[in-house]
């Protein structure tokens, strides 16, 4: 039997390369893993079959009533965010609760990143209804894409100026802090004017982690529906042979720890934190994570119903996925 040709974007994960070198093979599937274009050309570019996607827009997809996905339980990101929140050289503020009530810019207000964040404030009782949130790029990016569903922003959300950059408008003196994914250029400079909020964000996140159970998924996969209803068993093929590729990767980890010296040291660490499983996909073993982020969907006001954390992937499980 010929194999099915499936076309699917992701980003450059290191857990995909036995898939991508051809170490695993998918059944019946003939997989074209494009991992050099934006993930987010799966949402408009029917071309390929299924892509990654952020987990939070998803879900608001899934909530204003759009169809076209059908998710998979397979998370190929996940980040703690106490390292994403930034501000000026100098600045007295240096904890997540000297937020309340001061002006944070962000660059994305569904982002799954950001509702993440915005879940490590309210875990820690800052109240999201008393910031000044500032939503814009990051830097000066003329045309940057967004492919974001549209929502409407609480009243105390609004666009940045035009023509002004959140870095420059932190610099300036307009915001206090920013919460973004990534630091901007020049941050890592020895006399960077912008640096972290919380500077031992390590022992931050690793006493989140305590409290609340689970390692924050950010992204995942899913098919079109018209591929999963054409032929519904490919879910289960992309899914194994997604899980395969990690654990192929997981099994050769404390072999491959030359990113830095004390990279072993990080991993043996992960490991006694997180057990030998960090990045597990499937349902059952993601549950609290997935009910929580819908919880957060809900709270933040992204949607405007709770969201039953079964339904994300309810196709998922009919078609026997587990």
């Amino acid at each position: 039997m010929s194999r099915l040709p499936i076309r699917i974007v992701t980003k450059n994960y290191d857990h995909l390369a036995p898939l991508a070198c051809g170490d695993v093979v998918p059944e019946d599937v003939a997989l074209d893993l494009d991992r050099a274009t934006p993930m987010t050309r799966f949402l408009d570019d029917p071309s390929y079959d299924a892509g990654e996607m952020s987990f939070s827009q998803y879900l608001i997809r899934q909530a204003q009533g759009e169809t076209r996905f059908v998710g998979l339980p397979l998370f190929p990101t996940r980040a703690f965010r106490h390292r994403c929140f930034l501000v000026r050289r100098g600045s007295p503020l240096n904890d997540l609760t000297d937020l309340a009530g001061r002006r944070v810019g962000t660059n994305g207000w569904p982002d799954t990143g950001n509702t993440w964040s915005r879940a490590a404030l309210r875990e820690v009782g800052v109240d999201l209804w008393g910031i000044q949130w500032t939503v814009g790029q990051v830097e000066d990016q003329p045309g940057a894409p967004t492919n974001r569903p549209p929502i409407a922003l609480p009243p105390n959300v609004r666009p940045a100026p035009e023509g002004k950059s959140l870095v420059g408008m932190l610099l300036a003196g307009e915001l206090d802090a920013l919460m973004i994914p990534y630091p901007p250029a020049g941050f890592y400079a020895p006399d960077s004017p912008i640096v972290r909020l919380i500077p031992d964000y390590r022992t931050a996140e690793r006493d989140y982690l305590q409290r609340v159970g689970f390692y924050p998924a950010h992204h995942v996969i899913a098919l079109r529906r018209e591929v999963f209803e054409r032929d519904p068993w490919v879910a289960q093929s992309v899914f194994r042979a997604f899980e395969a590729s990690r654990l192929a990767w997981q099994e050769e980890r404390l072999h491959l720890a030359e990113t830095t010296p004390w990279m072993l040291a990080e991993i043996e660490e992960s490991m006694a934190l997180l057990g030998n499983d960090w990045q597990p996909n499937g349902l059952a073993v993601n549950a609290g994570m997935i009910a929580a982020l819908c919880a957060e969907e809900y709270a933040q006001r992204l949607v405007e119903q709770p969201i039953d954390p079964r339904t994300p992937f309810a196709l998922w499980e009919q078609a026997g996925g587990a």
